[in-house]
């Protein structure tokens, strides 16, 4: 944890500050959040043992992020509820064809992107993490429609 994120929790403990409406809605949206990075993990992972090739290692990386990201969304949550998020995302269906199923990461990691720079804006003391977790997503999502992009490309040539 960074020097600010510290100072953050730390006036979250001391002081009873004034409690805005969204402020008290961040820890069901950071469940929604954990909840959905879940199923997005499960998703990139699963795709990853059912890819051979250069997208393998790329799916394998993203899955690994993702977990990561939803791990740290649950440690937020902890500290502003002193709850911890035992919540696990089902297991989603095994993927259909490689190229709706990559177009599903793509359009989810998008959304996820969206979630993390609305948070940022509205959580001053959490902005930090959010907008580190909205850039990691965008990154993601590139990498996702590249290898979609690649994939799509592939099947053109084939026909």
């Amino acid at each position: 944890m960074d020097q600010q994120s510290e100072q953050a929790v730390w006036r979250r403990v001391r002081g009873p500050g004034e409690l805005t409406a969204e402020k008290a809605l961040l820890p069901e949206r950071l469940e929604a959040l954990v909840l959905e990075e879940g199923a997005l993990a499960e998703l990139l992972g699963s795709l990853a043992r059912s890819v051979r090739g250069p997208g393998n290692g790329v799916l394998s990386r993203l899955a690994l992020q993702t977990r990561q990201r939803a791990r740290g969304l649950s440690a937020l949550y902890y500290l502003l509820t002193g709850r911890r998020l035992r919540l696990r995302a089902p297991r989603p269906p095994k993927p259909g064809p490689l190229p709706e199923a990559l177009r599903d990461a793509v359009l989810r990691t998008r959304q996820a992107n969206r979630a993390y720079q609305s948070l940022e804006r509205e959580f001053e003391d959490e902005a930090g993490d959010f907008r580190r977790y909205a850039r990691q997503t965008e990154d993601n999502a590139r990498s996702l429609t590249a290898l979609l992009q690649r994939q799509l490309d592939r099947e053109t040539e084939g026909k």
